[in-house]
């Protein structure tokens, strides 16, 4: 199984384990929504992660 992680504003981040999408979306957050970055966590990420099939 794939993990991935959908935006709302439509970007995904798809990797083989939590820790690979969790950076992913902890860099997308930090460029495209730097609101955010200061509130949004790992933990809050790691609760976003949907298991897909590859």
């Amino acid at each position: 199984m794939i993990r991935q992680v959908r935006c709302e504003c439509g970007f995904t981040a798809r990797g083989a384990t939590d820790h690979e999408v969790i950076a992913l979306i902890l860099a997308h957050v930090a460029e495209d929504h730097p609101d955010l970055a200061a509130v949004e966590t790992a933990d809050d990420v790691r609760g976003w992660i949907e298991l897909v099939p590859d």
